[in-house]
């Protein structure tokens, strides 16, 4: 023991080794992840994603219930500090799967304004308590062609023929 210590006691001084815990910690704080949460902690909006053979919804529910989620997903949701969220999981489920399937889905989330940008078409929300007048939320920013539903893609297809 008394050897160790003074290996310790003698390393510590060393400037490389502070050098070498600076970088490191540098690099950690590089790798943090951030996670969207709403006030009442839990996800904005229901979103999924997925990894190879593993796909995971995640939903926001009332705020009187518990996460509910496979355990692993479960213990990452208390992790992350989520409560009041839901997920369901299809395909495989292996840890290592999961863990990555997790990240994915919670890396998915965008803002409204990002939303409108990116499909060129208002975001709106439709409140019940406003008996379900809608509320736009986010307006594209520029004026570019909106990207076509699938229906649109559809009706266009039908007229050329």
């Amino acid at each position: 023991k008394q050897w160790y210590q003074r290996r310790v006691a003698i390393t510590a001084g060393h400037p490389r080794l502070r050098e070498g815990l600076i970088e490191a910690k540098e690099y950690a704080y590089r790798q943090l992840v951030h996670f969207p949460m709403t006030e009442t902690g839990s996800i904005p909006y229901a979103t999924r994603g997925r990894y190879h053979r593993t796909e995971l919804h995640a939903i926001p529910t009332s705020s009187d219930q518990d996460n509910k989620a496979q355990r692993v997903v479960k213990e990452l949701l208390d992790l992350a500090g989520y409560k009041n969220v839901a997920v369901k999981m299809y395909g495989r489920n292996s840890v290592e799967s999961l863990v990555k399937a997790f990240f994915v889905t919670f890396h998915n989330f965008e803002s409204h304004q990002q939303q409108a940008d990116r499909l060129g078409r208002y975001v709106v929300q439709f409140d019940p308590e406003t008996y379900f007048m809608p509320s736009v939320l986010a307006k594209p920013r520029d004026d570019s062609k909106p990207v076509p539903f699938s229906a649109e893609i559809h009706e266009s297809s039908q007229r050329l023929k």
